[in-house]
């Protein structure tokens, strides 16, 4: 097999020595380096997320002069030069909210149906809109600045998200508020004539990662909802540059059958550590040779682009090395999911160029949809276990692995699904014991119990949902997407029930508790939580029941529905209203 890599820096030449952005406070020299390894906070995400009282070379200046650089004199600089974090932002309230959205009517069950809407009503607490004085002072912010107001994901994360943004603009759709939306889509649209693609996040040490690129089906949904060809039009080729960003810096060919094949890759140019987690970045390498430090950050840095940070999918799992972060080989990896994303793509833009009248952008698009059709099936289909799988770069193999990724290509729509796929499928789901958790509390990211967030026992939202719809289009498993659905939403209901929140990620196997793992502590809110929530209850809500009413639940002990939870969600309407 022939393999090229094509890695390009964005127009950087020092590759090898790049730095999450230019910002020597917020991403690179000495004073992050010193507060960070510091530990200044227990999450280096706070430091970075802080405002400057002074300007940049101030601040760096009076750093230099320090006499020394004790914990206690760091912490004391950091409070004399620092604010925040959170204070670039404003609280704001959508003004397209909607008390009482239609699709709560088709709810059957009483519960569910004042559980969907608390969840309509959560938007307005994750309503955020950046200050002014963002765009006028910059270089004093790591926040990137916004047009328009829009929803974060909670907790910790106080900008906007990419991947998370999909969700949470399928659960805004839901609740009627398109103004929202397209505000947010304004918004990406912002990021791409800035930056020539959507960043990770909103924050300037994001500025070169991106996510999975999810800003053409958000237009699509987008689209579909209000018929708003007037938008699409105006921003065609804004959606075409985003696509064109991952065609031309993160692409691989790969020989089969005599046949190259273009796919894609998470793989940032990154080399130093992230911001973000600089302290657990720098501890990683201490345990690989120094002269493989740079590639090991790259690595970091491309599974956080993944959106899956961290998770045995990208660790090298061979030579009987231990599924252990310092083994992370995300750039060696063909991924399942971001192939059929950037397959969707193609048919959406295919389809818009129809829509608009344009044939030859039309032709295009549908040549690229059906050459990566081929080369998914080419490359990433493993025809003896009947499932896609990522593609190892360096052993020239299937990685034949269980993740919530492998069911992609079907949520995608991008695999001609016959019905000997179909079959094989489902005993693929069976041999790895997958139909069991779908009736428990739902269905783990992965088999591995690594500690990682992205492993077992952890379920995540989006994965659910993609699991849930894939399910639903094969004859052979509507039910098992049905009990899907029933046991994700079970579990979302009874944390809510419990702690009238909603969180980031849950742990499968005690519905209504909250997952575990990873690089910070538990997360509330949650944008994509609830957006999924949200268009579960509008697909299923009319034979959907609460753990108490239904005897099949997966509800175990401790699992109480308090009688008085119809009554506070009423109170809070009340309130609300007002």
């Amino acid at each position: 097999m022939f393999i090229i890599t094509v890695l390009l820096c964005f127009g950087y030449t020092l590759c090898k020595d790049l730095a999450a952005c230019d910002s020597q406070i917020y991403c690179d020299g000495p004073l992050l380096h010193a507060i960070q390894m510091a530990k200044i906070f227990p999450d280096g995400k706070t430091f970075v997320d802080m405002s400057m009282k002074e300007n940049p070379d101030v601040i760096i200046s009076a750093f230099n002069n320090l006499t020394n650089q004790s914990r206690t004199t760091l912490k004391n600089f950091v409070s004399q030069y620092f604010t925040g974090p959170g204070e670039e932002l404003e609280t704001w309230a959508p003004t397209d909210y909607v008390k009482l959205p239609l699709f709560l009517n088709d709810i059957k069950d009483p519960q569910l149906k004042d559980f969907g809407w608390d969840l309509c009503r959560i938007w307005k607490d994750l309503g955020r809109k950046v200050k002014d004085d963002v765009k006028l002072n910059p270089d004093r912010y790591s926040m990137i600045y916004l047009p328009n107001p829009f929803i974060v994901p909670g907790g910790r994360f106080r900008e906007t998200f990419y991947w998370d943004s999909y969700w949470v603009i399928k659960g805004l759709l839901v609740c009627e508020m398109n103004t929202t939306v397209k505000g947010m889509m304004e918004n990406f649209v912002h990021y791409v004539k800035t930056f020539g693609f959507i960043p990770n996040g909103g924050r300037t040490y994001f500025s070169r990662r991106s996510q999975p690129p999810f800003f053409i089906p958000m237009m699509y949904e987008y689209y579909k909802t209000t018929g708003d060809l007037e938008f699409i039009r105006s921003n065609l080729d804004i959606l075409e540059a985003e696509y064109q960003f991952w065609m031309k810096n993160r692409t691989v060919a790969v020989e089969r059958n005599g046949k190259m094949h273009i796919l894609n890759q998470y793989q940032s140019d990154v080399s130093k550590p992230r911001p973000e987690s600089y302290f657990e970045d720098v501890k990683t390498a201490q345990q690989r040779d120094i002269a493989d430090t740079p590639k090991l950050y790259s690595n970091l840095v491309s599974a956080c682009e993944s959106g899956w940070d961290f998770s045995s999918r990208w660790f090298s799992r061979e030579n009987g090395e231990n599924l252990t972060l310092n083994t992370i080989v995300t750039m060696d990896i063909i991924p399942v999911d971001l192939n059929s994303i950037l397959c969707l793509n193609e048919f959406i833009l295919m389809t818009f160029a129809r829509i608009i009248g344009n044939s030859t952008k039309e032709q295009y698009y549908h040549q690229k949809l059906t050459n990566r059709q081929e080369a998914i099936e080419a490359v990433l289909y493993n025809t003896d276990a009947g499932i896609w799988h990522d593609f190892s770069l360096h052993t020239n193999k299937s990685r034949e692995y269980f993740y919530m990724s492998n069911i992609f290509p079907v949520y995608m729509e991008c695999t001609d699904l016959t019905n000997e796929k179909k079959e094989k499928l489902l005993q693929y789901l069976q041999t790895n014991k997958i139909t069991e958790y779908i009736s428990k509390g739902g269905v783990p990211t992965s088999l591995d119990d690594t500690g990682q967030q992205w492993d077992f026992p952890n379920g995540w939202s989006p994965l659910q949902q993609i699991m849930i719809w894939s399910l639903e289009s094969i004859p052979q498993t509507k039910q098992l997407a049905r009990k899907l659905a029933s046991s994700w939403l079970d579990s979302n209901f009874l944390g809510w029930q419990r702690t009238r929140g909603m969180f980031e990620k849950y742990n499968v196997l005690e519905p209504g508790t909250r997952g575990g793992g990873g690089e910070y502590d538990i997360q509330e809110g949650f944008g994509w939580t609830n957006g999924v929530a949200l268009e579960i209850l509008k697909k299923y809500g009319d034979v959907l029941t609460t753990p108490e009413s239904n005897p099949q639940s997966t509800c175990i002990n401790g699992c109480v529905i308090r009688k008085s939870n119809i009554l506070i969600v009423l109170l809070a309407y009340i309130v609300y209203s007002n």
